[in-house]
């Protein structure tokens, strides 16, 4: 079984996994969202070793949870504890104490998958591992790992009140895999049908493998988003229902944002509702972002956007004809939401830019000092890409998401806003140009542009 990334969490595993081998227990905590392939990266990791692999569920007793435990351990150790394994345990106390037993003289790694539904009885779950990991886990060659789906519950275990606080030696949030990382899972498809496919899967293993690059992307649009039980229509809901009490209000208020509300008192008011508690809760859970204006002069008022993008297409473009579509009707939907599937797909190509640009800082092509994000001053002018080093700007940079070529017209816009900024050093500015279609030859010989191509924003060319 493969894994596509995810290198940075196999070696901190492994290396855990060295150190139980010499002798020293180690607890690790992998949380993300759903479908960000944690349960994928587990049981690839668990392979050829001596392991126990147990998913709690959402609707078990505590009881029944624990009789399941000690029907995993006898199922997947064999033999070598059909003879210790009682039917069940008293309390999870007791079976992490067995668990630990075993791990006495041979390595022993215990996955339990969505942990945070392992909190029945009077005692929360964290609390409970905090003790044995306290009072009886010494010498035991044991790696414990927790996994969860609920981020704010997890990220609440290990913070400062949690019972998790310090304890484990690895801690490791998995989120949807960033638009370059994710063009492995894609690799033959065409640039620009890339950027659709990330647009409506987000960076989520599952969708991207289910993304046919034998089709197009109005096909794969269709059997996955406009046909009754499609995957990327029925999943967004189940994402969220892992983390988030929708009496709390989050749907209206990521429905507000998905519909253009950026500034706090605009998401207010479309939501009809006071957000300061939602909004903080999505934020810290990773649902949302907060973008500030990059530098001097910009408006000091942040804006508010939906950090997933397969969740913001889900919003922006199907959750209002969900119902309409699973009643047979997708055809004429995917037909009427063209427009909303236009915008969603420039702002992904957007954040690209900016992602591009970012690896233009890593590879030195813009100097080392420079940070990469966005300018924008009230409702006057808007900037996509704005790369300043020290307080200068560098780089001035416009996404258009069109097929006709880029011509002068698109430069002097972009000239005309940068007006707006300090004034560069010396050296001057680059305008930077990214575009799904060609750039008039004219324009990209002028020595202060650059232009870039979808398949430059992925790898193909990153040089300015």
């Amino acid at each position: 079984m493969d894994v596509i990334g995810r290198r940075t969490e196999l070696a901190e595993l492994t290396t855990a996994w060295a150190r139980v081998t010499s002798g020293r227990p180690e607890l690790a905590v992998v949380w993300g969202r759903r479908r960000v392939g944690k349960t994928y990266l587990l049981t690839h990791f668990a392979e050829g070793k001596r392991s126990v692999y147990y998913t709690a569920t959402r609707q078990d007793t505590d009881d029944r949870q624990l009789r399941r435990f000690a029907e995993a351990l006898r199922e997947q150790l064999g033999d070598e504890v059909a003879d210790l394994a009682p039917e069940t345990f008293p309390s999870w106390e007791a079976a992490l104490r067995f668990a630990a037993r075993l791990a006495r003289t041979e390595p022993l790694l215990v996955v339990l998958d969505e942990a945070p539904r392992l909190t029945g009885g009077h005692a929360d779950f964290a609390d409970t591992v905090s003790a044995v990991w306290e009072n009886h886990i010494r010498d035991q060659r044991l790696l414990l790992v927790l996994s969860g789906s609920a981020v704010a519950v997890m990220e609440q275990m290990l913070g400062p009140q949690g019972g998790l606080h310090r304890r484990a030696g690895v801690e490791r949030r998995m989120d949807p895999f960033p638009f370059i990382d994710a063009r492995a899972f894609l690799p033959d498809l065409s640039p620009t049908d890339f950027v659709q496919a990330y647009a409506a899967c987000g960076g989520y293993p599952l969708h991207l493998r289910r993304w046919s690059a034998l089709k197009s992307p109005e096909e794969n649009l269709t059997e996955l988003a406009f046909t009754p039980g499609g995957l990327l229509l029925r999943d967004a809901p189940d994402i969220l229902s892992e983390d988030l009490d929708w009496r709390g209000g989050y749907e209206r208020v990521l429905t507000a944002m998905s519909g253009g509300a950026r500034r706090r008192s605009r998401i207010a008011g479309r939501a009809q509702q006071r957000i300061d508690y939602t909004l903080d809760r999505l934020r810290r859970a990773g649902y949302v972002r907060t973008v500030r204006s990059l530098g001097e002069g910009g408006s000091t008022d942040p804006l508010y956007e939906i950090a997933d993008d397969y969740l913001a297409y889900w919003f922006a473009v199907l959750r209002d004809d969900a119902d309409l579509i699973e009643g047979g009707q997708g055809a004429a939907v995917q037909e009427r939401v063209t427009g909303r599937w236009q915008t969603h797909l420039a702002r992904v190509f957007e954040a690209g830019a900016r992602d591009h640009a970012q690896r233009l800082v890593t590879s030195g092509t813009l100097p080392g000092d420079t940070v990469i994000g966005r300018w924008w001053k009230d409702e006057i002018v808007e900037i996509d890409v704005l790369g300043l080093s020290g307080s200068r700007p560098v780089l001035v940079g416009e996404c258009r998401w069109q097929a006709k070529p880029l011509t002068q017209r698109d430069l002097s816009d972009l000239q005309r806003r940068a007006a707006h900024l300090p004034a560069p050093d010396q050296a001057g500015l680059i305008y930077a140009l990214w575009s799904r279609g060609e750039a008039d030859p004219a324009l990209a010989a002028q020595p202060e542009v650059r232009t870039f191509s979808a398949a430059d924003m992925l790898g193909a060319r990153s040089g300015l």
